[in-house]
């Protein structure tokens, strides 16, 4: 195993390379870096958990075992896999079937083996136990591996909205094995891909080149190196954000390009459509309400769809999801301000309009960019010419280079 990569993230540092898990590494460190520790308890999901958290689990009691210490163990607890699993009363299940009943202290350890269910669900946790408990992030899930473990968000969802209950807890450190990506179902790569996009086109122009020009090396894993620097030009737009903003006061509204309208487009397909799935609708809608007040120009709108589509993701809203319950399941973003609802703006590739980073938008600047009847398209050409049919009249002439978005 090559030497890892550590993304240093404000108070903790990322760690990012191959075979994370089989080598090791993971236990060895953490027992290394945590040697008060009396109680590591690993929380994972029926899924994940015979692949990666019971190998885990194995290593550091081994590793424990050898050196003769038996004042320190290691627990494990998988809950059901998915995003119900997310909820009030699987964390009740954790506090009061695995941490009190083994009279777990403020000594302990947790550490999320999952993807971001697992890891905001278990960050949650952790920051309520016992007034905060450290807890550790090994995403499983590219999606992840490159938003949702490094940042310090925790949550659980409820009725009336997702991660409406939660809390800023920093993890004492993120283990990301890209060897992990090799088990995820295909559309689970896609999924994760939607926030990779993202993060390019808000931060990061070099990183969006990469991209455009990648699709089939990223989907194929056919060239780890590639995916590597992806990955780690992801974690580093992330970790550059939230060094500078813990608590989302000002350009960690960033990263929630694409969510405003994602989540409320979310909150009604699921589970039908992916997180991430709904982050690329969200972005190119975002992105066209930009382009109507003249934020962004219709090439910029053109570049985000064709690289979000590239990578198998949707770039349309589907069309049973009605505009007006988009619009009411926005109304509890948390991004909102006297009941105004807030965007990111794109202004080009790389780059969203700045001061303020949300910055509020009127319903029907929402309804015209998801009302069925519009749909606007970017030409696939730069430059071009356009053969008008039919009637000559400058009216119709006009009325069709609209259309076109010119």
């Amino acid at each position: 195993m090559s030497a890892p990569q550590v993304v240093p993230c404000g108070s903790y540092d990322i760690v990012l390379g191959s075979s994370l898990l089989q080598s090791r590494f993971v236990a060895e460190d953490l027992l290394q870096r945590l040697p008060s520790t009396s109680t590591f308890v690993i929380l994972t999901d029926a899924n994940v958990g015979p692949l990666y958290a019971e190998p885990l689990r194995a290593q550091l009691a081994e590793l424990l075992q050898s050196q003769c210490n038996a004042a320190r163990r290691v627990l494990l607890h998988a809950v059901p896999a998915g995003e119900a699993s997310k909820c009030r009363e699987t964390k009740a299940k954790i506090e009061d079937d695995v941490l009190f009943p083994n009279r777990c202290h403020r000594d302990t350890c947790i550490i999320a083996v999952g993807g971001g269910v697992v890891g905001d669900l278990a960050g949650y946790v952790a920051s309520t136990y016992m007034r905060g408990v450290p807890f550790v992030q090994v995403p499983t899930s590219l999606l992840a591996c490159v938003d949702s473990s490094i940042g310090g968000k925790t949550g659980i969802d409820v009725d009336a909205g997702k991660n409406l209950l939660g809390a800023f807890h920093m993890p004492q450190r993120v283990y990301i094995d890209l060897s992990v990506l090799h088990t995820l179902p295909k559309r689970e790569l896609i999924n994760g891909m939607g926030e990779v996009v993202k993060s390019g086109a808000i931060f990061n122009a070099e990183l969006f080149e990469l991209l455009e020009n990648s699709a089939e090396i990223i989907l194929s894993l056919s060239d780890m190196d590639v995916v590597q620097r992806v990955v780690a030009l992801t974690v580093q737009v992330k970790a550059t954000v939230v060094t500078q903003d813990t608590k989302e006061m000002g350009l960690r509204a960033i990263l929630n390009f694409g969510h405003s309208i994602g989540h409320g487009i979310e909150a009604l397909v699921q589970p039908e459509y992916l997180h991430g799935e709904c982050v690329s609708m969200g972005c190119i809608k975002e992105a066209e309400i930009a382009r109507g007040m003249g934020v962004c120009s219709s090439a910029t709108v053109g570049r985000l769809r064709r690289c979000l589509a590239a990578y198998g993701l949707p770039v349309r809203v589907p069309d049973h999801v009605a505009t007006r319950d988009v619009l009411v399941k926005m109304e509890v973003d948390k991004k909102n301000s006297q009941g105004v609802k807030k965007i990111v703006l794109l202004e080009e590739i790389g780059k969203v309009l700045a001061d303020p980073y949300a910055r509020a938008v009127k319903d029907h600047q929402i309804e015209l960019v998801l009302e069925k009847q519009v749909r606007m398209v970017p030409g696939a050409k730069a430059n071009g010419t356009i053969r008008v049919p039919g009637s000559k009249s400058i009216s119709n002439r006009v009325l069709l280079m609209a259309a076109l978005g010119k």
